[in-house]
């Protein structure tokens, strides 16, 4: 009787591993875009750092002083916030691809039993082969 095929399980096992990569993809997406954002902040808090030391040196009113230091604050605030998110897209990156790399162990351990399995029918079909072949040469050699 013929083993079980592994054909649909190995199928399914390409499916998590597609899956897997996909998810990877938007992990990768989604660090790129914060790291994207990250830079765009902190760009413009250099900006703002540079202008308000400029303005100070040629001479600066109170209120815009206190408008700058807020807005200095302010980007300062968001730049540490993008910085934890950015690190939490790291991580679920980094998961990502572990996980990956566990589903394409899955599918590569299924490959390689069916691979393991499919040989070994056809080495049953051959020995039974030979034993038919071996049974007719013995049933033609007594009748000569």
């Amino acid at each position: 009787m013929k083993p079980f095929t592994l054909d649909t399980v190995l199928k399914h096992r390409k499916n998590l591993e597609t899956q897997a990569i996909q998810r990877l993809v938007k992990a990768r997406e989604e660090k790129n875009n914060a790291q994207d954002q990250l830079n765009k902040e902190e760009g413009i808090l250099v900006t703002l750092i540079e202008t308000l030391n400029r303005e100070q040196t040629l001479g600066i009113d109170v209120v815009k002083l206190v408008q700058f230091e807020q807005r200095i604050n302010l980007i300062e605030k968001q730049v540490l916030v993008l910085r934890t998110i950015l690190q939490k897209k790291n991580e679920a990156l980094n998961q990502a691809q572990v996980h990956l790399i566990s589903k394409s162990k899955d599918r590569k351990i299924m490959e390689t039993l069916q691979q393991k399995q499919d040989q070994a029918w056809r080495q049953y079909l051959n020995q039974k082969e030979t034993a038919t072949l071996d049974e007719i040469a013995v049933i033609f050699h007594g009748r000569e």
